[in-house]
């Protein structure tokens, strides 16, 4: 390892060297203090009427960065049991812990018991809800139609995307819940990864436009998706841009209906991808040339 070695933002050459020698490689290595500024920039995020911040633990499930967050106050947002199972595992309170899924748990009866909140994606998941709590509280996850991201294969909404309620079905959904008996307290969508403060001025008066229907609805979780720069070049989303368009049109909205909602938001990647650094040793160097390239084989 050469010591002229450009240093990253929280692993010194040093530091390298004595991690190898203690513990060995291949390993992954976080820095505290980036975890940290990340997280109180997510803490930051402009709100009119209150925030709930979750961590999207499927970014990074490393047990001691979940209780870190944690311990700083932020949530976990799951999208499978194992997930939840995971968080439960290390320490994290069910009732820190939401679950937003494509794959019903076998155990979700107990785990909605144990105090985890849930957000349906679909009918069947209403269904399935109100048989494992009945007369429970649930949040509704809608595709409002709008997706932000690079390729319609990272928009998590729109008509490329099979995340959630489609926004046509809201009423067929909100009528379901009324005859199962269940009460809906939380709109939740997800559009994507993008960083387009525009786009998520427009999903979130979309989003705000099927809360007529919902008149129990106490939150609005607009999720995660906040773009990351992770190489030179890459645009990293400014939280503070992004989110006073959203405080606005909470605002905007309580003064038209009297109704102070509450924001939840749920980053992953944009906590936690320019903390971690993967830690190896090279065995040995291939090299094709001054035409070709040269191979550190880790």
């Amino acid at each position: 390892m050469s010591d002229t070695l450009e240093t990253l933002r929280f692993l010194s050459v040093g530091h390298a060297r004595r991690i190898a020698s203690q513990v060995g490689t291949p390993v992954y290595i976080y820095g505290e203090a980036p975890l940290e500024a990340a997280a109180k920039a997510v803490l930051a995020f402009p709100n009119a009427f209150g925030l709930t911040a979750r961590f999207a633990m499927k970014a990074c499930p490393n047990g001691n960065i979940l209780r870190f967050f944690s311990n700083l106050g932020i949530g976990l947002d799951c999208s499978s049991g194992f997930e939840v199972e995971r968080a439960l595992a290390a320490g994290i309170l069910a009732s820190r812990i939401t679950l937003t899924c494509q794959e019903i748990p076998e155990n979700l009866a107990s785990l909605l018991k144990r105090g985890m909140a849930f957000n349906a994606s679909s009918l069947a998941q209403i269904e399935a809800f109100a048989k494992a709590k009945p007369r429970g509280e649930l949040g509704l996850r809608i595709n409002p139609g709008l997706g932000s991201g690079s390729t319609n294969r990272t928009n998590g909404g729109g008509p490329a995307a099979s995340f959630g309620i489609w926004k046509d079905a809201v009423d067929e959904a909100r009528a379901l819940a009324d005859q199962l008996l269940v009460k809906v307290v939380r709109l939740h969508t997800h559009i994507g990864s993008g960083s387009d403060p525009a786009v998520w001025q427009r999903g979130a008066g979309m989003s705000l436009d099927f809360m007529d229907g919902f008149p129990e609805v106490k939150a609005f979780d607009l999720g995660g998706g906040f773009k990351v720069g992770r190489m030179a070049g890459e645009k990293t989303t400014d939280l503070q841009e992004v989110g006073l368009p959203v405080k606005e049109a909470f605002e905007a909205f309580a003064r038209k209906t009297g109704r102070r909602l509450h924001l939840e938001i749920e980053p992953g990647t944009w906590l936690v991808a320019n903390a971690g650094a993967l830690l190896t040793t090279v065995q040995d160097i291939a090299d094709t040339g001054a035409e070709g390239y040269r191979f550190l084989k880790v």
